[in-house]
């Protein structure tokens, strides 16, 4: 008996010319199309769904076929894609598809499929089909799907990352608190700068020192960073008015030997202390009885009163050019006025010295006129005066439409609700605007010290960032402890955290212990699977170079991937409560051994004496 030939499953296409041979060739049977992507290849968990719908379910009635969507023109819209994706067509034309390694589904959707293939040939009714370069609605679904869930994929990326922030900066804070309980500040908005000089005396009072003062214009960052963990509320009308100009902080000092909490000593100052009056001074130069926050806080004016402000403003200045210009003229007319008196009065001297002259000399006292002369003088004064009239009349004419042209337009800007073109930026009205500020806490306290007065801060402690720079885990069997400590002691600013583990994979990684010292302490009994995992910053590649000429059995792919391996196991504070309690033996055994010699000095001191004293009696 023969045997029977093999019957091919699946077929492959690769080229656009055997794509569309295969539609031709298959034009009446149902085509079961899988797409697959050159780097990731076909998918091999569906093998048996497809074996299981070629040989039991359709046999001739379907095509099994594999096409590779990189070099198919109509199949581009599912390149670089790594789920396995199956097209059912028909007659040349797309009717459905499945997406995902579901095997059950796919023979389920073969048999459907093949059953609705059956009813259009009987009743010869056709169902909906499409070009195999349109999207379906399960690809449109799909893709909607997929966006939504990488949206969310974001949303909780940016979420973690937001928190993890928060964190870092609340213990940067905290580090930092414990080495400033001596500093404190004030901010004063830009209109309340004449505060700090009301309340001067009150430092006297309560035993603290102006250390510096500094005028800063405040920035959108900079607000986030002065208000952080603060009780201010900032509104849009707060931040405008803290922007709008230079604010003034103060730095206060407490002495060394002060022992009292800085913050609610300033808050009580501020916010609850009133003003106790004083006897040699009258009642209107005396400070209201409220305390100085409430003296100093006002709420924001709505936009008409901002308007008209703005309006009596612009009048005053107005008015008070008009003055200037009008006291220029009158000066002006008085020294033409005084000029001309003053050539004047050396015209009738010169007249009368001349006429003095002419008597010395026999003659009459005053010339003769010409009549032509007489004639001109007259004419020219006629027109003088003619001219001066026009000129009167025009400036008449002219001033009244000048004066209502600017009422008119001061009118109407004054009377409008609305906002106009190139019109300064007007805050809501009604929100709570403080003129003056002190932290309430010692978290905003040091957040904000270490932002106005860096340098003086640093003076005391370093200052840390929350933002820590792109990083990557290394992961080393134990046995390579000390090969790595050395490298470690070379880059000690590269190497952010380290700690010894146990298992590879940093999900599930359990922690063993903080230093190599403590690992080397432990009584527990070293197992294969201990691992020193190291977090590494990327600023420099010199450090990663020398840790991979150790040969780590794990590295973080990327520098996305290194942060989450990283934050899994290293969260924030890890390893802040620890301490050392070995190197205070250590210190001990140290100091026991810089002793020892000295000892054996004294003794050998003593012995050599005794010696001597001994030779002296004998």
């Amino acid at each position: 008996m023969a045997r029977k030939g093999q019957v091919a499953i699946q077929d492959n296409i690769e080229t656009n010319e055997e794509f569309e041979e295969t539609l031709m060739s298959n034009f009446d049977r149902l085509l079961c199309l899988e797409v697959y992507s050159e780097f990731c290849g076909h998918c091999l968990a569906t093998g048996n769904a497809i074996r299981k719908g070629k040989l039991e379910i359709g046999q001739d009635r379907i095509a099994m076929v594999r096409a590779l969507a990189d070099n198919i023109d109509v199949l581009s819209r599912f390149r670089n894609r790594s789920e396995p994706i199956f097209l059912f067509i028909s007659k040349g034309k797309l009717i459905r598809a499945m997406f995902g390694a579901n095997g059950l589904e796919l023979c389920r959707i073969m048999e459907e499929e093949l059953e609705n293939v059956k009813i259009e040939a009987e009743t010869g009714i056709e169902r909906p089909k499409q070009e195999i370069e349109e999207l379906l609605p399960e690809e449109a679904a799909k893709i909607e799907e997929d966006l939504k869930m990488e949206e969310e994929a974001r949303e909780k990326t940016e979420r973690l990352r937001v928190l993890t922030t928060a964190a870092r900066k609340k213990r940067v804070c905290e580090r930092l608190a414990r080495h400033v309980r001596g500093l404190n500040f004030i901010l004063y908005w830009p209109h309340c700068h004449k505060a700090h000089l009301d309340l001067y005396e009150k430092w006297d009072l309560i035993n603290v020192q102006v250390a510096a003062k500094e005028t800063i214009q405040m920035t959108e960052e900079l607000v986030k960073e002065a208000l952080y963990m603060s009780d201010v509320d900032p509104n849009e009308a707060c931040i405008h008015a803290l922007m709008n100009g230079e604010a003034l902080v103060v730095l206060f000092k407490m002495f060394d030997t002060d022992d009292r909490d800085f913050v609610k000593l300033m808050r009580h100052t501020l916010y609850e202390e009133i003003p106790v009056p004083k006897e040699d001074l009258p009642p209107e130069k005396q400070l209201p009885p409220i305390p100085a926050f409430e003296r100093y806080a006002t709420i924001s004016k709505t936009a008409r009163e901002v308007r008209r402000e703005r309006y009596e403003a612009r009048m005053e200045k107005l008015r008070q050019e008009k003055e200037d210009r009008d006291r220029l003229a009158a000066e002006q007319a008085r020294l033409a006025r005084e000029e001309e008196e003053e050539r004047q009065r050396l015209e009738k001297q010169r007249q009368e010295e001349e006429r003095m002259a002419r008597i010395q000399a026999g003659l009459p006292a005053d010339p003769e006129p010409e009549p032509a002369q007489e004639a001109g003088e007259e004419g020219g004064e006629e027109a003088v005066e003619g001219e001066e009239t026009e000129v009167a009349e025009t400036e008449d004419i002219e001033e009244p439409e000048q004066k209502e042209e600017e009422q008119v337009e001061v009118e109407e800007e004054f009377h409008s609700d609305v906002s106009v073109e190139d019109e300064e930026y007007i805050p809501p009205g009604g929100l709570f605007v403080p003129g003056l500020y002190t932290p309430p806490n010692d978290l905003a306290k040091a957040n904000a010290l270490a932002y106005f007065y860096p340098k003086i801060v640093s003076q005391i402690t370093p200052i840390e960032s929350e933002f820590l720079p792109p990083h990557v885990l290394v992961m080393f069997t134990i046995e390579k402890r000390h090969d790595v400590k050395d490298i470690m002691d070379q880059f000690p600013d590269e190497i952010l955290n380290y700690g010894i583990f146990i298992g590879d994979d940093p999900t599930t990684a359990q922690h063993l212990a903080y230093t190599i010292k403590q690992y080397n302490h432990m009584s527990r009994i070293r197992k294969h699977n201990d691992r020193l995992a190291l977090m590494v910053s990327r600023k420099r590649s010199l450090p990663m170079l020398q840790l991979a000429g150790v040969n780590p059995c794990y590295i973080s792919h990327d520098v996305e991937s290194g942060e989450k391996d990283c934050l899994v196991m290293f969260p924030v504070g890890y390893g802040d409560d620890y301490e050392e309690e070995e190197s205070v033996h250590e210190e001990a055994e140290e100091a026991v051994e810089e002793q020892a010699p000295e000892q054996e000095v004294v003794e050998v001191v003593n012995q050599e004496e005794q010696e001597e004293d001994e030779e002296e009696d004998d």
